[in-house]
């Protein structure tokens, strides 16, 4: 029996065990590739009717940043991914993602936000 999941209204398929290739029909063709490439296969489908293989997706190489500076205010992560802009910081707060400056930033927790100090 094989091993099937189901996403986004398609029905994902696992081919090979031993190498981890699942398959899906989309668009009326068959795909194959990765879990995770399938999957992105599938939503890349679903969001703009264009059909691409899962391997387009795994050649996708995301560079993290090299200096990301993270300072804890009050119990909360305020973080800056940008090495040469001091507006590109950001904190989430209740599922909120604010960005600003640091002092900004400081200023708004000091005003609006309970902390446990």
């Amino acid at each position: 029996m094989k091993k099937r999941l189901y996403h986004r209204g398609y029905n994902v398929e696992l081919n090979d065990e031993s190498i981890e290739e699942y398959s899906a029909r989309v668009g009326g063709k068959r795909i194959l590739g990765t879990l995770l490439g399938v999957k992105q296969s599938i939503d890349w489908w679903c969001d703009t009717n264009i059909l691409r293989m899962p391997d387009e997706f795994d050649k996708q190489d995301f560079v993290d940043a090299k200096e990301k500076k993270i300072e804890e205010y009050k119990g909360i992560q305020i973080m800056n991914d940008s090495e040469d802009d001091d507006k590109a910081w950001y904190m989430i707060i209740k599922g909120n993602l604010l960005k600003g400056s640091l002092p900004a930033l400081k200023q708004f927790v000091d005003k609006k936000v309970v902390t446990k100090t």
